[in-house]
């Protein structure tokens, strides 16, 4: 009898510990369910949806494909009497999608996001706002980025959200970015070693080309600086010609990974 409680006793102990260990898994686990819920924010649009992408123009039919297999996201726009046309996105965990449809110079634009960063302890969504220009061509008007987060040791974090609205006035979309640094728990832990910074910006444009550069007057923090200097570099490129694709090459190229420091 005293053997037969010895053992009940063993494994009631054993089964404690284990669904503490499992708790505490759990517990760490948790920020990856956090993860999961960031890859959604802003939730995709429903498609096939219409848009109006010319001025007093049909609508087209936008679809959305998530292509695994090939990591890349594809938007077919069709439009009554005229042939499809695609723009390509890189999605290495198919997480891509359109997050908005907005008003701009008289027609709509599209807003796509798709993953930058992806490294151990990042994840970063860059977005691409896709328009009919005047004179008909369909192209990625800007590249912004939507939402960053690196984390560091001991829970130390840098986290960016970027925010997009449409202008009162129709001629452009407002940028709004806030960043923040969480200080790290390893010891020796320094009071006040965290940060912030925000800023918004005016995307404009003329119905022509890609989205105007801002010109920034006054002092800037270092995430403005690093989103800015991203940016020259993407509307550079946007603006030599026509583009309809962005590659996991061209992230990189470009520099649009670099818009969070830690």
């Amino acid at each position: 009898m005293n053997e037969f409680r010895s053992l009940r006793r063993a494994l009631l102990l054993a089964a404690s510990a284990w669904a503490i260990t499992t708790s505490a898994r759990a517990q760490r686990e948790a920020p990856e369910t956090d993860d999961e819920t960031e890859r959604r924010d802003p939730p995709a649009l429903p498609t096939p949806r219409p848009v109006r992408l010319t001025v007093g123009g049909p609508p087209s039919t936008l679809t959305v494909q998530v292509m695994p297999d090939e990591r890349r996201l594809v938007l077919s726009f069709e439009t009554e009497g005229a042939a499809t046309e695609t723009i390509t996105l890189p999605s290495w965990y198919g997480f891509a999608r359109v997050f908005a449809v907005m008003p701009m110079r008289g027609r709509e634009v599209v807003l796509a996001s798709f993953e930058g960063n992806t490294g151990t302890g990042d994840y970063q969504e860059i977005a691409a706002i896709i328009g009919r220009e005047d004179g008909g061509a369909l192209r990625i008007l800007g590249l912004e980025t939507l939402r960053y987060r690196n984390s560091g040791t001991c829970d130390g974090q840098s986290l960016f959200t970027g925010r997009f609205t449409a202008q009162p006035d129709g001629v452009g979309l407002r940028y709004d970015v806030f960043a923040r640094g969480l200080p790290s728990a390893c010891p020796p832990r320094r009071a006040g070693a965290g940060w912030r910074e925000e800023f918004g910006t005016t995307l404009r444009w003329s119905g022509t080309g890609v989205l105007t550069l801002p010109v920034r007057r006054g002092q800037a923090g270092r995430t403005r600086i690093r989103v800015e200097a991203a940016r020259t570099r993407a509307y550079a490129w946007l603006r030599a010609a026509q583009r309809v694709m962005v590659t996991a090459q061209d992230v990189a190229r470009l520099g649009l990974m670099e818009t969070l420091g830690e």
